[in-house]
């Protein structure tokens, strides 16, 4: 099932939205990566993760703390096998759990969408 669509919008430009309510986590994570090289760079830094050459606070509490969702929505995480996308409202905003592989699938179909 595709979880996302991707759009251009006439006035704002390329955007995504979720095909459901349970996606709109991924979503917001998805807004927040806007341009190809941060794209690129969180798809290196998961792969290392992946690929178990170093694990999630390795990669990236160093650099970035907490990587957070939206402004105030939620946190990444992830590790070998999944990742976590951790809703701080989850009345609201559900938080949603998918396998790292589809993650990292959906972030290079976003990257080629914004080319």
């Amino acid at each position: 099932m595709k979880k996302i669509e991707f759009y251009t919008h006439p006035i704002v430009g390329k955007e995504n939205r979720p095909t459901s309510d349970k996606y709109i986590m991924l979503s917001y994570f998805l807004s927040d990566l806007s341009d190809i090289k941060t794209i690129e760079d969180t798809v290196s830094e998961i792969k290392l993760v992946q690929n178990n050459q170093k694990t999630f606070e390795q990669v990236f509490s160093d650099k970035h703390g907490t990587i957070s969702i939206g402004v105030t929505a939620g946190t990444f995480e992830c590790d070998e096998e999944n990742v976590y996308l951790i809703s701080n409202n989850t009345d609201l905003e559900p938080s949603l759990t998918l396998p790292l592989q589809e993650f990292i699938n959906i972030l290079v179909e976003w990257k080629n969408f914004l080319k």
